[in-house]
C-alpha cells in the first residue's frame, strides 16, 4: 500500500504525523525559507568555522516552524556542503593553509564515535531540554570568546601559523573530539562551536586555524549525525538540500572574509554570534513543553 502524503496546511505548511498517528507539528514547505536559512547560515559558518548549524537550527525553528529535533536532523544534513566548500577556501585561499589537518583527523575520530551516541541519545530528550542544552553551551563559548577579543590574553588570537603539538596531546584532542560529538548529535551543530574553542583555548592554536581545522573536523560528525538522525525520521531532506545549495556559495564569502579579517575581530564576532543564537534559541515560556515549534 503507498502511504498517503502528509497533509497540507495553509500557506505551504505540512503537517507531520507522529508515531502514534497524531499531527505533531506543523512544519512549512516553502523552499525559499530553506534557501534563506541556508543562505545565513552559510555565510556565519564559513565566516566563523562552525558548519552554520548553530544558525541554521534557531532559524529552522523560528522560521519554517520545525520542532527542535527535525531542525537539529535537516541542520546537520546541510552542514556537509557548508563545510566542505568553506573548508577548501580556508586551506586554498591564502598563501598557506589555515588548516591543520593532523589536528582535523584526531578531532573527527572522536566526534564521530560521540556524534553516534549523541544523536542515539538524542531522541529521549524532550525539545525544552534540547533547547536549553543548546543555549547554554552557546553562551559558555559566546562570553569567552567575546571576554578574550576585548583584550584578553588569548594565544589563540595571536598565533598565525601551524605548529606541531606534542603527541600526548593528539589523545586529549581525541577525547574531546567525543565530548564535542556527543554535543554535536545532542544540539544538531555540527560541532564547530566546542572544536574552535577547545583548539585555541585548550592547545593554542591561532583563531583563523582552528576555524578551519574546525571545517574539516565537522564534516564526518555531522555526516555521521544526520544519517542517524535521517533513520529516525528527523531529517527533511529536501529542506536540507534547499539550505545546502543555497549555503555553499554563501559559505565561500564567509570563509573569504574570514581570512582577511584580523583573528580578535574573529573572536569576537564568534562570541557575539554564539549569544544571540543562543537568545533566540532559548525556550520561552510560552512555550509548550511537547513541541518547539
Amino acid at each position: 500500500m503507498i502511504p498517503s502524503p502528509p497533509p497540507q496546511g495553509e500557506g505551504g505548511a505540512q503537517r507531520r504525523v507522529g508515531g502514534d498517528g497524531a499531527l505533531s507539528i506543523e512544519e512549512s514547505s516553502d523552499h525559499r525559507i530553506d534557501a534563506a536559512i541556508g543562505a545565513i547560515g552559510g555565510l556565519a559558518g564559513g565566516l566563523l568555522g562552525v558548519g552554520g548549524g548553530f544558525v541554521m537550527v534557531p532559524l529552522q525553528v523560528i522560521w519554517a516552524k520545525r520542532s527542535q529535533h527535525r531542525a537539529t536532523g535537516t541542520s546537520l544534513a546541510a552542514i556537509v556542503p557548508i563545510a566542505i566548500v568553506a573548508a577548501t577556501t580556508y586551506y586554498f585561499g591564502r598563501s598557506s593553509p589555515q588548516t591543520d589537518l593532523t589536528v582535523a583527523f584526531f578531532v573527527a575520530v572522536g566526534g564521530v564515535v560521540g556524534a553516534f551516541f549523541g544523536s542515539l541519545a538524542a531522541r529521549r530528550i524532550s525539545d525544552r531540554t534540547l533547547s536549553m542544552i543548546f543555549a547554554i553551551l552557546l553562551v559558555a563559548v559566546g562570553l569567552k570568546e567575546v571576554y578574550d577579543a576585548l583584550g584578553g590574553a588569548a594565544p589563540h588570537l595571536a598565533a598565525t601559523t601551524i605548529s606541531a603539538l606534542p603527541p600526548w596531546n593528539y589523545a586529549v584532542i581525541t577525547v574531546g573530539g567525543v565530548v564535542v560529538g556527543i554535543a554535536s548529535g545532542l544540539t544538531g551543530v555540527g560541532g564547530g562551536t566546542l572544536i574552535v574553542p577547545l583548539l585555541g583555548l585548550g592547545f593554542g592554536i591561532g583563531q583563523r586555524i582552528a576555524q578551519g581545522t574546525s571545517l574539516v573536523a565537522v564534516l564526518p560528525t555531522s555526516a555521521i549525525g544526520a544519517l542517524t538522525r535521517y533513520g529516525g525520521g528527523d531529517v527533511n531532506l529536501k529542506a536540507a538540500t534547499w539550505m545546502g545549495v543555497a549555503g555553499a556559495p554563501a559559505a565561500v564569502a564567509g570563509s573569504a572574509l574570514a581570512l582577511w579579517l584580523p583573528q580578535r575581530s574573529l573572536g569576537g564576532l564568534f562570541g557575539l554570534f554564539l549569544l544571540f543564537a543562543a537568545a533566540r534559541t532559548w525556550p520561552r515560556r510560552s512555550d509548550r513543553p511537547a513541541a518547539s515549534a
